[in-house]
């Protein structure tokens, strides 16, 4: 009964984090997915709800890094 129960949440966070990925996580995690159709981005869905762990912490990664880019790049008030 607990594998069940832990089998279910899983699924459950991944269900609620598969619609987040479907909506914004795919492009933001790799160039080839940018231009996805719907169609293709059903496809990889359920592999995303299996895999949830793993693609958070790599779209947690690639907005981390997307985030210190933009900082850097941006030009301070002084250099305006």
């Amino acid at each position: 009964m607990l594998i069940l129960t832990f089998f279910g949440v899983y699924l459950l966070a991944g269900g609620v984090f598969g619609v987040g990925f479907f909506v914004r996580g795919y492009a933001a995690i790799g160039p080839a997915a940018r231009g996805a159709s719907i169609p293709v981005r059903l496809l990889w869905t359920p592999a995303a709800v299996a895999l949830w762990p793993w693609l958070a912490a790599k779209w947690w990664r690639a907005r981390t890094a997307v985030g210190e880019t933009n900082t850097a790049a941006a030009p301070s008030p002084a250099q305006k």
